[in-house]
């Protein structure tokens, strides 16, 4: 199944704004990382419980923050560059799942299989990365190193490009495409991408069939 995750874009938002944006997204995603570097942990937990009064919490990732993730009955971890080593945190913390990002082909091939999931990019040119994205070329290449696990995409993805790179991993991950505009909006943007990734597989799977 293709999954769509939504990532936090940490914009100065209230508690109350930013959970009820999360509440509204949640049947229309599969995860949603919450990603807000600035706040502080007790807002973070804030956050966390906020949402829980309103919709169950199995689909909330917790970026980097495994105390309160176990804290606040979250099962999904996404760990950063100064995370503590994956094998130590799966042996203090067995029943915490945990994915992280990754840059290229050789990381993909050799530690992928032992997270949940991985994040791949920027794929696209986003206004917050200066480097040059990979592009569908360089996903392509990257994608075929994997042996196994949940490839996710991230950077620049949206409606007009969703089904170039569907068909290549196992789903994508957007932040501002549905943080950075209404409710109404984002709901609207979740639907159209899961709709527009699905029919791409679907074509792909023909094609290849033909």
């Amino acid at each position: 199944m293709f999954q769509i995750h939504a990532v936090t874009a940490n914009q100065a938002q209230s508690i109350e704004q930013l959970s009820e944006h999360i509440v509204a997204l949640l049947p229309y995603v599969d995860y949603v990382q919450i990603r807000e570097k600035s706040r502080s942990p007790k807002a973070i937990a804030a956050l966390i419980d906020q949402i829980a009064q309103h919709a169950p919490t199995h689909q909330l990732i917790l970026n980097d923050r495994t105390d309160i993730a176990l804290a606040m009955g979250i099962e999904r971890v996404h760990l950063t560059e100064s995370s503590l080593p994956l094998a130590a945190l799966k042996n203090a913390f067995p029943s915490v799942q945990f994915g992280r990002s990754f840059h290229n082909g050789a990381q993909i091939r050799a530690q992928l299989p032992e997270y949940a999931y991985g994040y791949i990019g920027h794929i696209f040119q986003t206004r917050l990365k200066t480097d040059p994205p990979l592009g569908l070329a360089g996903l392509t290449a990257i994608a075929k190193e994997k042996r196994a696990g949940t490839l996710i995409a991230i950077g620049g993805i949206d409606e007009a490009n969703i089904a170039s790179i569907a068909p290549i991993v196992d789903g994508v991950a957007v932040m501002s495409g549905l943080f950075e505009r209404s409710i109404a909006q984002s709901i609207a943007h979740a639907k159209s991408l899961k709709l527009l990734a699905e029919q791409a597989i679907i074509d792909a799977r023909r094609t290849c069939g033909n």
